[in-house]
């Protein structure tokens, strides 16, 4: 098939070959959304799921998105899918008489097979603003458009679920950034609410340098990649090498890396660990410092000489990669500077050892058994800790959006003061410098003045204790 025999549809008798012809064709446009530029496995899986939905292969693929690994469609679509399931459905807004102020979205669905009953979904701006939403750009940009959003895919979920087929939430619901129309900005949506702190404090690195397209691989995603190549023995002489072949362009560091390339990556790097496929090194621990600067036991037990050398499996080296992350990544061994090692090796022990309920002093003790019970623990904690991290960030970007200050500069400026250090990137914030934060923003009550002597007080408080 060529594509001057390329159908204009993909019919339901194709053959998976013609269909996957059809993928390879249509990935070399330049004009589609960009997880399906050249990626003829993203379009067949957008056909494939387009043929589920009984819609065609276009209206897959602008329609229909995907947010880690979940199927998710566009608020245009889902009220298409209801529609076409021949239930009635009408959506409206709603405005104060006299001052013409934005109320609320009402959505309302009566199936066609329960007429007497009406399904409804009312959005209101203070109901977002409690989901902790209203902080995203979007949201501020198009208040109306997000809030009739919201309530038909409520009342779409609620009443005709089997209508959707799957595709129940939007993307801005999984936590991508998207445009007035819902099409996805930044495809990397780590979480299923909230934003980025670099959005609450006004703060957007993916702006003019292409990243705004496709999304930069998060932190987590770069840790969780340094560690398991360390793991496996990859170097920084042999890293960008693995890299560029995984994703196919020269790739120097995991900071070049997108969203959905940072997903192929630790794709290969799993299938590599089941098939024991790692590469010999004599250095491994160079590779990624952000990563594996926390492992410091000189013997790291092999996994496939354990079960030779001892009747019960000790920790391998890509689980005790894993877990040291983890521990980064939850803020258990948070420590810098002098006396760091000490101070962070104490705080995975104490870990351990409570968790394990038994005395650790040091990880090689930990056996494979365990260390999955942890590696467990751990990623639910991560979750809990960034979808925590999430909504005080969305509450943070509207406190400072009800006080006035809206750019990047004048908030990083006021974070800086409030803490007593000078604050450059998003990242050098910790949950307490977060809590601190927002508990003052909360205290001026939207005030600007009290804000200001909010910062002034904790300046002079700090002058104080310097002088004593």
């Amino acid at each position: 098939m060529t594509t001057e025999t390329l159908p204009a549809v993909i019919r339901r008798e194709d053959s998976l070959v013609e269909r996957q012809e059809y993928a390879k064709a249509l990935a070399v446009s330049d004009l589609l959304p960009a997880q399906y530029r050249n990626k003829p496995g993203n379009v067949l899986y957008a056909v494939e799921f387009g043929r589920s939905l009984g819609i065609s292969p276009m209206a897959a693929i602008l329609g229909v998105h995907i947010i880690e690994g979940r199927a998710c469609a566009s608020s245009g679509l889902i009220s298409a899918l209801v529609r076409d399931a021949g239930h009635r459905m009408r959506v409206w807004v709603e405005r104060d008489p006299q001052s013409g102020k934005l109320e609320k979205a009402v959505a309302t669905i009566v199936r066609s097979d329960d007429p007497e009953f009406e399904f409804r979904s009312e959005w209101t701006w203070a109901r977002a603003v409690a989901a902790g939403v209203t902080g995203k750009k979007v949201w501020q940009a198009y208040p109306e458009a997000m809030l009739k959003a919201r309530a038909i895919t409520e009342a779409a979920r609620e009443a005709c679920e089997e209508a959707l087929r799957g595709v129940g939430y939007t993307p801005e619901e999984l936590g991508a950034e998207v445009n007035e129309d819902g099409s996805i900005v930044i495809t990397d949506a780590r979480m299923p609410q909230g934003q980025s702190l670099g959005d609450a404090l006004g703060f957007n690195p993916g702006q003019g340098d292409g990243s705004q397209d496709t999304g930069k691989a998060s932190k987590n995603q770069r840790n969780a990649i340094g560690a398991a190549m360390v793991a496996q023995g990859y170097t920084k002489e042999t890293a960008p090498g693995f890299l560029s072949k995984v994703v196919g362009r020269p790739v120097q560091k995991t900071e070049e890396l997108t969203g959905a390339e940072a997903a192929q990556v630790m794709h290969a790097l799993n299938m590599a660990a089941q098939t024991q496929a790692t590469p010999e090194a004599e250095s491994a621990s160079e590779l990624q410092p952000a990563a594996d600067d926390d492992i410091h036991e000189a013997e790291l037990v092999d996994e496939e000489e354990s079960h030779e050398a001892e009747p019960v499996v000790m920790i391998s080296k890509s689980q005790q990669a894993e877990m040291h992350a983890l521990l980064k990544d939850c803020e258990i061994t948070a420590a810098t500077g002098a006396g760091s090692k000490a101070v962070n090796d104490e705080a995975r022990f104490t870990y351990l050892s409570h968790f394990l309920d038994r005395p650790i002093t040091s990880s090689s003790e930990v056996t494979h058994e365990e260390a999955q019970q942890v590696i467990a623990a751990l990623r639910q904690l991560r979750a809990e800790i960034e979808t925590e991290r999430n909504l005080q960030l969305s509450q943070i970007g509207g406190l400072f959006q009800g006080l006035g200050v809206d750019t990047k500069e004048d908030r990083l400026r006021d974070t800086s003061a409030l803490l007593g250090r000078t604050i450059t990137k998003p990242d050098e914030l910790s949950s307490a410098d977060l809590a601190t934060l927002l508990q003052g923003l909360n205290a001026a009550g939207g005030v600007l003045d009290t804000w200001t002597a909010i910062i002034a007080q904790a300046e002079a408080a700090r002058a104080k204790d310097g002088q004593n």
